[in-house]
């Protein structure tokens, strides 16, 4: 699967206040093709402690902001299963952050 393809949802102030957002299948599946480690480290040390995002000088403008903005809002939504949260940030995250 191409990322650069895949239709993210649009991300409002709103949806980061109260994310809602699931895990949909196509991208489990694309994540767990690619084990994302580093991606889903990252995942892990934002989620539990914080930290900085330092951004691959192609994100802005791109589809990559939305991928982003979508995973932001992810990680804090309750609705999908954590490991399949964990992934598909972790995927999100390795595109889009310089790990």
């Amino acid at each position: 699967m191409d990322l650069s393809t895949y239709k993210f949802p649009e991300v409002t102030k709103a949806d980061l206040a109260f994310p809602t957002f699931n895990t949909p299948k196509e991208l489990v599946s694309e994540a767990e093709k690619r084990n994302p480690q580093k991606g889903m480290k990252k995942f892990s040390e934002l989620f539990y402690k914080g930290g900085k995002f330092d951004f691959k000088d192609d994100v802005k403008g791109t589809w990559k902001e939305n991928a982003f903005m979508y995973a932001r809002a992810l990680m804090g939504s309750w609705a999908p299963k954590h490991e399949h949260k964990e992934l598909v940030v972790g995927m999100i995250l390795e595109e889009c952050l310089v790990l």
